[in-house]
């Protein structure tokens, strides 16, 4: 089973391929500055897209090297990558892709409690 990671932050997408057992395969990583963003437009729709375009590129060179795999999503962060990136799975891109993923896990850590407050201003 082969692994698709992908991290959202508020500035950079970043997807990596890993294998069976967890090592990120050769040529399988991407974010938004590999892709030919700078700046603050790395953290765009359009970055998160062109990221999972070559992912699945990279996807279909594995299933003619090595035949039929089985995938596995792993999703983190919220940026606005994620959204791109869900999309396409569902677009004719993600065609060959989506009949291999078997499990999808959102991996998002959710903050409980936190801090304590500041004492309230009394006037």
């Amino acid at each position: 089973m082969y692994h698709f990671h992908a991290h959202f932050s508020a500035n950079n997408t970043k997807i990596y391929l890993a294998d069976q057992k967890g090592r990120p395969i050769p040529r399988g990583w991407w974010s938004g500055g590999s892709c030919r963003f700078k700046g603050v437009n790395r953290s765009t729709q359009e970055a998160g897209y062109q990221c999972a375009v070559h992912a699945f590129r990279r996807i279909e060179e594995i299933i003619q090297e090595k035949g039929p795999i089985t995938l596995s999503v792993h999703l983190r962060g919220f940026g606005k990558g994620r959204t791109a990136v869900e999309q396409i799975f569902l677009t004719s891109e993600g065609e060959k892709v989506r009949p291999l993923v078997t499990e999808v896990e959102d991996r998002t850590p959710i903050q409980v409690g936190g801090t304590r407050a500041k004492k309230a201003r009394r006037l």
